[in-house]
């Protein structure tokens, strides 16, 4: 019962009732269309038939109204004319009074009712008949009368003492139908059964990739990002399925980039939170020696913030995408970003004798750009080269133009990083080899400087030399040339 509910209103019978009903209004709106063209084109070859039929049923009314009997069997033998002419002529003939009362109707419905007759246009007398509805009121509204344009003289030069009218019936719209629906009936028994075929077809052409859509919808709402739908087909259902695979690589990608982080985070925190609840402890209970209080205070310091440092690299990385930093655009001197950056970390080249230099010429110009967030992204560059160079290597940052932007090079000695690796240097909590995973940081930095030189219209990439290891950034510049 269940699967039969779920067939009943799914969206393939929806479609395919809609395609059946569409299919057979347009039948319905046909035959209406039809049957209205068919009552005009009748109504005006039962005219354009009467309008023919005319003159010959004047002419024998003309012989009729001048008999050699006496008037009382005129009067007889000229109605009984028209009635036989009426029958030969296959047509309804009426003699209307100057007053506009019907002396006779051959028809026998509606002799001495009043009948107006309308003045001629210059169209009717063009075409020698007047053709007219009759008004509210007259016993029948289902005809149409046909008459002379003009008066009628006879052959001795005077006006008849009445009109000759001719009428027509008009057939209603029942009648119309009536006629009609037989045809209509057939098309019906012919279209209908091929349109319900051809929308059970294109029902499932259209609902087969939609249910496995729906399909692949809820296993991700059960946490399986690995769904993909291929329909093999360019239309909007099409783009549908490919944008949903797109979504579905992307969702889980970030899905397994938040575990990841979840557990960098814990495994980060995991350890400056035990040394410091560890010494902590040692100090409050009193079973830490005097001597050790002050490197006990220190250690505890250097893990505070070590571990205030990753929650701010955290806390930054999640404005970065949630959207909430504001940048903005400026033209800026290379050389001056870089002069702030490379003073910054001169204490920790100093501590380890590292010949830092800096060779950026004064006319590379930086094009609308954050300074401050790229200023940021070089500094975490330039301290995660300080990090990884050993005592007395050297860290050189040179910068040139390329093509319509600027590329700036950070190299130091003493690394080299797996070439497998490079792609991923840049992803967040990434510690490629033993001596990364062991140098710590919060391992963001590099993350931070991707987004921040993206997020500035510019790309970093990572690559290995000879000597060491060189990261450049790219971002757009001023041709000052």
């Amino acid at each position: 019962m269940a699967r039969v509910r779920s067939f009943l209103f799914s969206f393939q019978s929806k479609l395919m009732l809609s395609l059946t009903a569409v299919m057979a209004l347009s039948i319905l709106l046909a035959g209406a269309v039809f049957v209205a063209r068919t009552r005009d084109e009748r109504r005006t070859q039962a005219l354009e038939r009467v309008a023919a039929a005319s003159p010959a049923i004047y002419q024998q009314a003309f012989v009729a109204l001048l008999p050699d009997n006496e008037e009382d069997d005129e009067e007889h033998t000229f109605a009984e004319t028209l009635d036989e002419l009426a029958d030969d002529q296959d047509a309804r003939i009426l003699v209307i009074a100057p007053d506009g009362t019907i002396l006779h109707d051959t028809g026998g419905r509606v002799t001495g009712e009043h009948l107006s007759i309308p003045q001629s246009s210059f169209e009717d007398v063009q075409r020698g008949f007047i053709a007219w509805e009759p008004e509210p009121g007259f016993p029948e509204d289902n005809i149409t009368f046909v008459s002379a344009s003009s008066r009628i003289v006879t052959r001795h030069g005077s006006e008849l003492p009445f009109r000759i009218v001719l009428a027509v019936e008009s057939d209603n719209i029942a009648d119309a139908w009536l006629g009609v629906l037989p045809g209509l009936g057939l098309a019906a028994l012919v279209a209908i059964p091929i349109s319900v075929l051809a929308s059970i077809l294109l029902a499932r052409q259209v609902a087969h990739p939609v249910r496995r859509l729906t399909a692949a919808s809820e296993a991700m709402a059960r946490g399986d990002f690995s769904q993909r739908v291929e329909v093999g087909r360019d239309d909007e259902i099409g783009r549908l399925a490919r944008s949903f695979s797109t979504m579905s690589q992307r969702v889980g990608q970030r899905d397994a980039q938040m575990r990841a982080l979840l557990a960098n985070v814990s495994h980060d925190l995991k350890t400056p939170m035990t040394s410091i609840t560890g010494y902590a402890t040692s100090l409050t209970d009193g079973t830490a020696p005097a001597a050790d209080v002050a490197r006990i205070g220190n250690v505890i310091r250097d893990e505070a913030l070590h571990v205030n440092a990753l929650l701010a690299d955290l806390l930054y990385l999640g404005e970065i995408d949630a959207g909430q930093l504001v940048a903005a655009h400026e033209d800026v001197p290379l050389a001056d970003v870089v002069t702030r950056c490379v003073r910054r970390i001169e204490p920790q080249a100093r501590e380890k004798d590292i010949d830092l230099t800096a060779d950026v010429s004064g006319d590379l110009v930086l094009r609308r750009v954050d300074p401050d967030k790229v200023e940021r992204a070089m500094t975490n560059v330039l301290e995660n080269a300080a990090k990884f160079t050993p005592p007395g290597g050297q860290i050189a940052v040179r910068a040139s133009k390329n093509g319509a932007g600027v590329q700036c090079e950070v190299s130091n000695t003493g690394s080299h990083i797996e070439e497998e690796d490079l792609p991923r240097l840049f992803d967040r909590f990434f510690r490629g080899d033993r001596a990364r995973r062991t140098s710590g940081g919060s391992g963001l930095g590099l993350a931070i400087a991707r987004e921040l030189v993206e997020m500035n219209g510019g790309h970093i990439a990572a690559r290995n030399d000879a000597s060491g290891v060189t990261i450049a950034l790219t971002l757009p510049g001023v041709n000052t040339t």
